[in-house]
């Protein structure tokens, strides 16, 4: 399990060198390091020994024990109360939710249940018009600009 102290320390020399904020994708926990008190220890440590303010949580913990990644991706169950009593206990941090995001439904439902921000991994990989195709419409409200997939991919090849 990475240390808090260590994470710290490798955030701050990469703030040092770039002009952008730095964040830390975690899981919720590893193995058997995985309650709510040790995520919170974690966050707590990493953002008062760093410029870092604001992680990106994948709601589930890592089982590194000789399962796949795959695995890794199912297996152990997701946790999103762990997400947003992260929210609700560091209320000056930004927190992403990650993990079993299938959806644009899914996506507007953790913005309207408290999420910071939201991110789409393999969903939109292996979806990307279903995920992506009126995301703007469908999460932001900006009018559909009318295209289709045929259109986008025209236009996208013209690059």
């Amino acid at each position: 399990m990475l240390k808090p102290k260590l994470v710290g320390e490798a955030m701050s020399a990469i703030a040092a060198n770039t002009n952008v904020p730095v964040t830390v994708k975690c899981r919720i926990g590893v193995d058997d390091h995985d309650s709510y008190d040790e995520l919170c220890d974690f966050v707590y440590k990493v953002s008062t020994l760093s410029p870092t303010r604001h992680f990106i949580v994948h709601s589930r913990k890592a089982l590194l024990g000789g399962i796949s990644p795959a695995d890794n991706r199912r297996i152990p169950p997701l946790k999103y109360e762990y997400y947003y009593a992260l929210v609700r206990d560091f209320p000056d941090l930004g927190f992403t939710i990650n993990g079993g995001i299938t959806s644009v439904s899914k996506v507007n439902a953790a913005l309207q249940e408290g999420a910071h921000g939201v991110m789409v991994g393999r969903a939109a990989y292996n979806n990307p018009w279903q995920m992506l195709g009126h995301v703007d419409t469908a999460v932001y409200g900006v009018p559909s600009s009318g295209l289709t997939r045929r259109q986008v991919l025209w236009k996208y090849s013209a690059f």
